[in-house]
């Protein structure tokens, strides 16, 4: 936008000369789109401002011409995108510059919100539909997401409108029909329906948290497909795990693609055909997988949703007599194809999401056959680095990376943790749903993963504080926790976290704290917070309290709303 000015970002354009230079430059690196906005000097409040945001139709001529003047000597060509701004501006200055300029493009923010906590950025449908009536022969596209996806009581949108309705929210073990979350967005759909034909579906088929996980939703696939039919669905983006090693990703593109140019084809007819094909002789026993997979998720009762984890369903379609039948059909799958290397490394690569399984509820399981989990960790690591796997989540995160930290967070070495089985008291509780778990969990002696479905105890909004009781005086010399980095799920590193020390829980002397730095990144991380003394103290209980973020920052696109910070166990040796 332009708000930020040069006193925060030097290199910000504000006349028609900067603008035109740095567009031919970003133009020259690769970009296909410049989105302008532009700038003037004014008196706000007493007060000149030096690159002040305008939609002054004189400054948007000077710098599209500029633009387009020095694209044709540079030889450059750029699609031009000029901003239509907020309710802040009288509608006839949020249009003029489209019709004299006529850019390719032109943005347009769909509803209203509170920008950035500073001013109301209203975007209403009526205004949406003076761009339609003044464009008549351009397509304007809105997204009908989440607060937005109801549709209005008092407007109908003009033909050329196109509403994107997108169903993030909704379960994906049973068609939409047949969930409470699905039934909120038909209901939404059928609305839009009723007031336009102009729609298009934007669909999930993916698992963000953890591709490389079984994601058993072929059965609704055609259900569904229908369902955006029969409702004026004429486009359908189905962003499903697609990524490479992800479950059935080459056979979900087929399937998902097939379906969408004709929705009354039989998805297990095209799964077998797809099969036989891809599979050879091992395709009998993938089939039989999958079937017993879909059948193991509707007995367990358990949700599938796009930020799913194997943990969830450990004790429904993932629970361990299922899992060794699953791999008792990969080992006849392999012995069927063992002469045929392209076919063997399929099911192989096949095989991934369900040995992804089996690490990761290992790892929650304090009783476990250690060498068959090193071996599945060892023959997990050797295939994703043989087969080329990138990521395992939306995050990037390597599976390399996952088989390195699984080693040093999930692998038992000897246990002096002190705190093993020690009692929570909770002075600054946290959320609802974790203070009987955290009670446990903090102090379990397992660690937990990128999908924060077990193990871990979270705040919202708040500090937090506890203390922990380990039963009498012991004499130790380092604390420390450990914390979650996910900003996709709003979960922030804490700002910092205090440890003190007591022997009669009245009396406290300060151990130490940890500051946590400003985290940005983007894949999950898993951060711990030590401190060690320059001599070993004596003391029964230890206290730590942890300040949080408590709402997400300006860089965040949560900002303004309350974000977590999530620990999962506390180490005292």
């Amino acid at each position: 936008g332009a708000g930020t000015k040069k006193d925060k970002a030097p290199t910000v354009p504000y006349t028609a000369d900067e603008l035109a230079e740095q567009i031919v430059a970003c133009a020259k690196l690769g970009a296909s789109i410049a989105h302008i906005h532009v700038r003037e000097d004014k008196e706000v409040d007493g007060v000149m401002q030096i690159g002040y945001k305008s939609m002054s139709l004189q400054k948007f001529t000077e710098a599209v011409e500029k633009t387009r003047e020095l694209c044709k000597k540079e030889g450059v060509d750029i699609i031009i995108n000029l901003t239509t701004s907020g309710g802040e501006y009288e509608d006839y200055k949020r249009l003029q510059h489209l019709s004299a300029l006529k850019p390719e493009m032109c943005s347009f923010d769909p509803n209203t919100l509170n920008w950035a906590n500073s001013y109301i950025f209203e975007n209403s449908p009526r205004f949406l539909n003076k761009l339609a009536e003044r464009f008549p022969d351009k397509e304007f596209s809105t997204l009908a997401y989440l607060f937005t996806m109801q549709p209005p009581k008092h407007v109908k949108p003009l033909p050329n409108v196109n509403i994107m309705l997108c169903d993030i929210d909704c379960d994906r073990e049973v068609p939409l029909t047949d969930n409470a979350s699905g039934r909120e967005f038909i209901e939404a759909m059928e609305g839009w329906a009723a007031l336009s034909d102009n729609i298009f579906v934007w669909d999930y088929g993916i698992n963000f948290d953890n591709m490389v996980a079984p994601f058993p939703n072929f059965p609704i696939l055609k259900p569904n497909i229908g369902l955006f039919r029969r409702n004026h669905a004429t486009m359908h983006f189905s962003q499903i795990g697609g990524s490479y090693g992800g479950d059935f990703s080459e056979m979900r593109t087929y399937v998902v693609a097939k379906l969408m140019w004709n929705p009354d084809q039989d998805t297990d007819s095209l799964m077998l055909r797809f099969m036989r094909g891809y599979y050879g002789p091992a395709a009998p026993y993938i089939y039989q997988y999958e079937k017993l997979l879909e059948g193991a998720l509707l007995a367990g009762g358990q949700r599938l949703w796009i930020y799913d984890s194997p943990v969830s369903h450990k004790d429904g379609m993932l629970n361990a007599a299922c899992r060794k039948r699953y791999g008792e059909l990969f080992d006849c799958a392999e012995r069927a194809v063992a002469g045929d290397s392209v076919l063997l490394r399929r099911v192989r690569l096949t095989r991934l999401p369900l040995m992804y399984s089996n690490l990761e509820i290992a790892r929650t399981t304090a009783d476990k056959d250690l060498g068959a989990v090193v071996s599945e960790l060892d023959a997990f690591e050797k295939y994703v680095t043989q087969f080329g796997v990138k990521t395992l989540n939306e995050r990037n995160n390597s599976p390399q990376e996952y088989c390195r930290l699984y080693r040093e967070r999930y692998l038992p070495a000897e246990n002096s943790n002190l705190a093993l089985g020690a009692r929570i008291v909770w002075i600054d509780a946290p959320a609802e749903k974790y203070r009987a778990s955290g009670e446990k969990t903090l102090t379990d002696g397992l660690f937990g993963g990128a999908s924060f479905v077990e193990s871990w105890t979270g705040w919202e909004g708040k500090d937090g504080a506890f203390v922990v009781d380990l039963g009498r005086d012991v004499a130790f010399s380092t604390v420390e926790t450990d914390f979650l980095h996910q900003l996709g799920q709003w979960i922030l590193l804490p700002r910092s976290v205090r440890y003190s020390v007591s022997s009669d829980n009245a009396d406290w002397t300060p151990f130490g704290q940890v500051e946590f730095p400003e985290d940005q990144s983007v894949p999950v991380k898993f951060v711990p917070a030590a401190v060690t003394a320059a001599q070993p103290v004596r003391a029964r209980y230890v206290k730590v309290e942890i300040e949080g973020v408590k709402t997400c920052p300006p860089w965040h696109y949560g900002v303004g709303c309350p974000c977590w910070f999530f620990l999962d166990e506390v180490t005292v040796k």
